[in-house]
């Protein structure tokens, strides 16, 4: 019996759905079990009358079952050629922003996408044959936020079982058997082959998954033992003891965990090893970040200035400076506290925050979604319109949450990250004067 998993009860859920057959049987399981739903298409404009017919199936499916169905034609080669990026990467940006935006305007709890097992060993079959570390071989989570996957736990052969037995219309989505795509030949070529090999391949994988799962939960908290022991915020700048380091096994792998949140790859890693025994001011340098040599010490810090304009926040209740104020975090519980609303105080939803938080000067380009309203404005245009001098604009900082702008501090929160009466808990954030 097909059952939907690690679904919580009285909320809201925005299916996301393709028309292909994982996600038309989650909706009729949504459907039967009388699970509160909308539904949310995207017409990707790829295939022509083939995408066409995808949209016209969902759509019936939803008259026929009296279900909301929010549909969105996209622009899909148009936005590829705009921002350089792949296919694959356009479509999952642009889906996930329009899922995103109707979970604002209807206040869905959850996004529910049609993911199941053999998605999972694929996925981490992907990341092992790319390179990964111990998160990247853990699988997809069953729920990330507000993305949940209620069929994950659910073999793909018995979803194929249970749309005959039930007669779910689908349609299959010709792109899928294109070996032009690395994920498709590992699907179509590579894993029926090592399940011709092993017999077992898909039980032992999953059961792999599980036992990386745990293990990632134990590598995770000492490396966070680590970071507290080796790390230490100076102001703006973050500074790790050199013979504290060297002592520390396995060095390298802690060192790149270390590293890691300020953008540094593990090759990038391994050339800071040699850095700790070059000569003061010798660095190794990223996008962002620089890591100096500096007598018996590594200095992270900005590529743009010797003193750091980057604050890293592990963890909520803390209190910290930066180059422009100081800034009191503390997470609150919403019952019985009455919030209060001045520009100097930010009450923030702290179930969607995903940590380390960032705190940096604003740049072109940011932008946000100002609190009350649906769509998203630049930056640059909010200071405009609140009539901030140039002076200000220069001591203007960000607050963001996973390259989401969450405050403009001391300014405009983001209406994404607003309080309602289902937030279980608060991140307050208190300028100093």
């Amino acid at each position: 019996m097909l059952t939907l998993q690690h679904i919580p009860a009285n909320k809201k859920y925005l299916l996301a759905i393709s028309g292909g057959i994982d996600s038309m049987v989650m909706l009729d399981l949504f459907v039967k079990n009388k699970i509160a739903c909308a539904v949310a298409h995207c017409n990707f404009n790829l295939r022509a009358a083939e995408s066409d017919g995808d949209e016209q199936l969902v759509r019936r499916i939803c008259a026929e079952n009296n279900i909301t169905c929010h549909v969105q034609s996209m622009e899909t080669e148009k936005y590829v050629a705009e921002h350089k990026v792949s296919i694959q990467v356009a479509a999952r940006t642009m889906r996930y922003a329009f899922f995103e935006r109707l979970c604002q305007e209807h206040h869905f709890d959850f996004i529910a996408t049609a993911h199941h097992a053999n998605d999972n060993i694929e996925t981490v079959l992907f990341h092992f044959c790319r390179g990964t570390g111990i998160q990247g071989l853990t699988g997809i989570q069953a729920i990330n936020h507000n993305i949940i996957r209620p069929l994950l736990d659910v073999h793909k052969k018995d979803i194929q079982a249970y749309a005959k037995s039930h007669a779910i219309a689908f349609r299959d989505d010709s792109s899928n058997q294109k070996k032009d795509y690395t994920r498709n030949k590992l699907r179509l070529n590579i894993i029926p082959q090592l399940e011709e090999i092993f017999p077992s391949f898909e039980q032992n994988m999953l059961a792999n998954i599980e036992r990386l799962q745990e293990a990632n939960m134990l590598y995770a908290q000492a490396i966070e033992k680590h970071r507290q022991k080796l790390i230490e915020l100076r102001g703006k700048d973050f500074y790790i003891p050199i013979l504290k380091l060297k002592a520390v096994k396995p060095m390298h792998t802690i060192l790149y965990e270390l590293l890691k949140p300020f953008g540094f790859s593990f090759e990038q890693s391994q050339q800071v090893v040699l850095l700790m025994d070059s000569q003061t001011g010798a660095y190794v340098e990223n996008e962002n970040h620089r890591v100096y040599k500096n007598r018996n010490v590594l200095i992270i810090t900005s590529r743009q200035t010797t003193l750091s304009n980057r604050v890293l926040i592990e963890s909520p209740n803390t209190k910290l400076s930066f180059a422009d104020g100081e800034m009191t975090l503390q997470l609150i519980n919403p019952s019985g506290i009455q919030l209060l609303t001045e520009l100097h105080i930010a009450n923030i939803n702290a179930d969607l925050l995903e940590f380390p938080l960032v705190l940096r000067p604003w740049k072109t380009g940011d932008y946000l979604y100002p609190f009350g309203m649906l769509k998203k404005k630049k930056v640059s245009r909010v200071l405009i319109d609140m009539k901030i001098s140039q002076p200000q604009k220069e001591k203007t900082w960000v607050l963001e949450s996973n390259q989401k702008i969450v405050w403009i501090v001391g300014l405009k929160m983001d209406n994404r990250y607003r309080v309602t009466d289902k937030t279980k808990s608060i991140l307050q954030c208190v300028l100093g004067k």
